[in-house]
């Protein structure tokens, strides 16, 4: 049985019995302190290029593709952004490939550097819903839950 939206560990992957209860029984992982809510998050990442690639300005042939996956769970994704510094400003990426509803979205967009330096390049993602992931000090950057995912990326002259 899935349940769709939800984290893995919510669903009953191996029924083996079903037991019915008038009450609202907590699970293996609820009584660990997981949960209550275990829909699963607007995420997305950065796969291309890998972090800390180093390009030289003066070698760059045109503009570096930036690519990487998205996911919002049963609400699909409706826009993903990209910064290239560290999260100051923010522009639009182009969704390639929309799965729907609960299959990752691909998504690239072109960057070109206006100088050498280092680079901390960020993304987030809109669920169909209108939500926006958000940066948290507290979550790692692949938390996933309220992190954004960031990769660094050195550019010579």
């Amino acid at each position: 049985m899935i349940v769709p939206g939800y984290f893995g560990e919510k669903h009953v992957k191996w029924l083996t019995r079903i037991e019915v209860s008038d009450a609202n029984a907590k699970g293996f992982y609820e009584t660990q302190g997981w949960g209550p809510d275990f829909t699963t998050p607007t995420r997305s990442r950065i796969d291309v290029p890998d972090s800390w690639s180093s390009f030289a300005l003066g070698e760059l042939n045109g503009p570096i593709e930036v690519k990487g996956i998205a996911y919002g769970g049963d609400r699909g994704i409706s826009r993903v952004e990209f910064s290239s510094d560290g999260g100051k400003s923010w522009r639009v990426a182009e969704i390639y490939y929309s799965g729907g509803n609960l299959a990752w979205s691909l998504w690239k967009t072109q960057w070109m550097p206006d100088a050498a330096g280092d680079y901390m390049l960020v993304v987030r993602a809109t669920d169909g819903e209108g939500d926006v992931q958000e940066w948290d000090e507290g979550r790692g950057p692949f938390s996933g839950v309220a992190g954004l995912h960031e990769i660094g990326v050195s550019v010579t002259g």
